[in-house]
């Protein structure tokens, strides 16, 4: 890309803000469709993984191992993608969530909870692994325990301090914790009404982080970049 056409970080911070809703609602999709479980993180699983063989649960231990094979999976595409291809990682991972919202609306109920969160591990990955952060902070889209950490820290650094980078490091880090809630918030009040099929109307989310990623990467001007107020770097 010309870098007379690069945008400016603040659009970049707003397509991360775009990716956080995406990873709330589907974070808060799995939690309420699939008895609690949080497909956007491997932690739990691989304790159940550990309990299951020292428990010798080995049909459970085979379906968690194909969870994290499937996470795995997804980190090592975003590793291999970029040498074979200079198709943008961001446009991927927008289209494994496409994906990945189409496939959940289609599980029934009663299957199997960690087969039918099979699509999150992987796009969970995809999505993380591509959208790192911006501004120099590392900034996860599809979980918050590292970002209130981060807002935390900002925060009180900035009240002791008066420094105005740590106000700057908290408001990054604000804005990405309300728009990851705000995505939880969406997905709930969809599951009320569509319950399972939910997870296509997060299709209305990655279909705009399309757009944006399309800006981003100089693929659309004019009116479009004045819609979502782009700025360009000389």
């Amino acid at each position: 890309m010309n870098s007379d056409n690069e945008v400016s970080d603040e659009f970049r911070k707003k397509l991360h803000c775009m990716m956080a809703f995406i990873g709330g609602y589907i974070g808060a999709y799995a939690l309420l469709n699939r008895a609690d479980v949080f497909g956007n993180a491997q932690t739990s699983n691989l304790i159940h993984v550990a309990m299951s063989i020292v428990g010798t649960n080995f049909f459970d231990l085979f379906i968690r191992l194909g969870g994290v094979v499937l996470y795995m999976a997804g980190v090592a595409l975003v590793v291999i993608w970029p040498k074979c291809t200079k198709i943008s990682v961001h446009y991927l991972a927008v289209i494994v969530d496409a994906f990945a919202f189409i496939m959940l609306g289609f599980f029934p109920k009663d299957m199997n909870i960690i087969v039918s969160l099979y699509p999150v591990f992987f796009a969970a990955a995809v999505q993380w692994t591509s959208f790192s952060g911006v501004y120099g902070y590392n900034c996860s889209t599809i979980f918050s325990t590292n970002n209130l950490k981060q807002f935390t820290m900002a925060s009180v650094e900035y009240i002791c301090s008066h420094d105005k980078k740590f106000s700057h490091k908290a408001k990054f880090y604000g804005s990405v914790l309300i728009t990851y809630h705000l995505g939880v918030a969406c997905e709930f009040f969809a599951n009320q009404v569509f319950g399972i099929k939910a997870s296509w109307l997060g299709l209305i989310a990655v279909a705009a982080a399309f757009v944006m990623v399309a800006v981003e990467q100089g693929m659309l001007s004019g009116v479009l970049r004045t819609i979502f107020g782009v700025k360009t770097t000389a």
